[in-house]
């Protein structure tokens, strides 16, 4: 289960893109970009998956998750999960707000043993809710 989120988290640009604004992908691409340098992730899996690759989660996939939602804002430098900015940053997309509250109230529950893990579980479980962008 936890190899489909992390699936469905990258395969999240095609999906969602239309949610965004120019600049919001264009913040997220940059994001994207930073968080494949500081995790470790291989680049090539990353851009693979979100052509809808598989893959099986690791520490870096997990850490490029963290760092996604540390760079959105979603997460804390501790590694926890900020609900109220989390809730505000739904609400500058085009998502239905009504749908964003029930998965931030779902995921923000998932917590891990260290920042990267957590990164991976909300970060999967954002994209399984299926209306909440989080990468471009």
């Amino acid at each position: 289960m936890k190899c489909f989120a992390i699936v469905l988290a990258l395969c999240v640009v095609g999906a969602y893109a239309a949610t965004l604004s120019d600049e919001q992908k264009a913040k997220l691409k940059g994001f994207k970009e930073a968080c494949i340098t500081e995790s470790g992730v291989n680049a090539d899996l990353v851009n693979s998956i979100i052509k809808g690759g598989e893959i099986k989660r690791d520490k870096n996939l997990d850490c490029f998750s963290a760092c996604m939602l540390k760079k959105i804002g979603i997460m804390r430098d501790d590694g926890t999960i900020d609900v109220e900015t989390t809730r505000a940053k739904a609400r500058t997309t085009s998502v239905d707000v009504a749908k964003a509250d029930k998965i931030i109230d779902k995921c923000k529950e998932l917590v891990g043993k260290d920042a990267c893990e957590t990164g991976g579980n909300v970060f999967g479980c954002f994209i399984l809710g299926k209306d909440f962008p989080v990468l471009d």
